[in-house]
């Protein structure tokens, strides 16, 4: 048994895996083991995490199923204390580990620096707490700071201790295809008391390189999920005594975004599936919609008088508009 497992999803990265699994292999932290999950990669990065001889370091490799499933395949075979994830074309400082492990703690949070393809810093990223912060304290500020940096989802830059996954039975959700990482950690800040925050930022996400996890159009994200990721965030600062005015007003901004985006998907693919979408977000999120911008309330006038067949063809109307601006048919 280790102190730390890294656990490296891997799909279609052969530029850049090399680089990533030399920056842990130039650790000053040595108490460690490298699970790389290659999931159905059809380039040279199998044979490039092969390449590396180091008793360490496993490879395993697999069906493409998703980034998800790659990380929680991980999880199973990690034998550390903790475990942190670092995906394969992104890479760490080499006292990384040294200063992100924190004995005893449940979890850790870190920075994160994104560079260009040069290494210079385009953004730094750090979390507004610092030290030991219990969970209660940490909502105070969380949905500000997650809106404005996303901090609270990054799967980078953060060590969880392997026994809260375990006990708790947390796994990624292979069925969310965004932002599974944030709905991800939403469960564990659920079942730990406290969070040790660090201002380090020594992990290094290149900002040009395509995540495997996120290359996607809006067509392939189901945003029913995204709405119900959302609301497991309302039921977390909520226990937390920590959702006032201006956290509704977020929370309904941003379901009422999701909900317009569904109604526009929907009206583009025909009548049957926007009838659908409409009576479900009517019946699972309407005490929502009406608290949006402008586009909401197209929609809520087309139900409050009815006419899910008018509001029908409005969205229709508007997505043509739209794809003639864009020079499409």
């Amino acid at each position: 048994m280790c102190k730390i497992s890294i656990v490296m999803p891997v799909y279609n990265k052969e530029k850049y895996i090399a680089r990533g699994i030399n920056s842990i292999l130039a650790q000053t932290f040595n108490d460690w083991e490298l699970i790389i999950i290659d999931d159905g990669s059809t380039d040279g990065s199998l044979n490039q995490c092969k390449k590396f001889r180091d008793s360490r370091i496993q490879v395993f490799h697999t069906l493409n199923r998703g980034v998800s499933e790659a990380r929680n395949l991980g999880i199973s075979k990690a034998t550390g204390e903790y475990i942190t994830f670092i995906d394969s074309d992104d890479f760490v400082a080499e006292n990384y580990l040294e200063k992100i492990y924190k004995p005893d703690e449940e979890m850790v949070i870190g920075g994160v620096e994104k560079v260009d393809i040069n290494g210079k810093v385009i953004e730094r990223i750090r979390p507004y707490l610092d030290g030991n912060v219990y969970i209660e304290d940490m909502a105070k500020t969380f949905y500000k700071e997650q809106l404005a940096t996303g901090i609270y989802g990054f799967v980078s830059s953060k060590l969880i201790k392997k026994s809260v996954i375990e006990k708790n039975k947390i796994r990624f959700d292979s069925k969310i295809n965004l932002a599974e990482d944030y709905d991800f950690f939403l469960k564990i800040y659920g079942c730990i008391e406290q969070v040790w925050f660090t201002d380090y930022t020594g992990y290094y996400y290149e900002q040009e390189t395509i995540n495997s996890a996120i290359t996607m159009d809006d067509n392939k994200i189901d945003f029913f999920e995204q709405i119900n990721i959302q609301k497991k965030t309302k039921s977390f600062l909520r226990k937390h005594h920590s959702f006032g005015e201006w956290e509704e007003k977020q929370y309904n901004q941003i379901i009422s975004n999701y909900a317009y985006t569904i109604l526009m998907m929907s009206a583009a693919e025909g009548k049957k599936l926007y009838s659908n979408n409409f009576n479900r977000l009517k019946k699972e999120h309407i005490a929502y919609l009406g608290k949006g911008g402008k586009a909401m309330q197209i929609i809520m006038s087309g139900y409050n008088c009815g006419l899910k067949s008018g509001t029908y063809v409005v969205l229709r109307l508007k997505r043509a508009i739209r794809n003639v601006l864009k020079g499409e048919r």
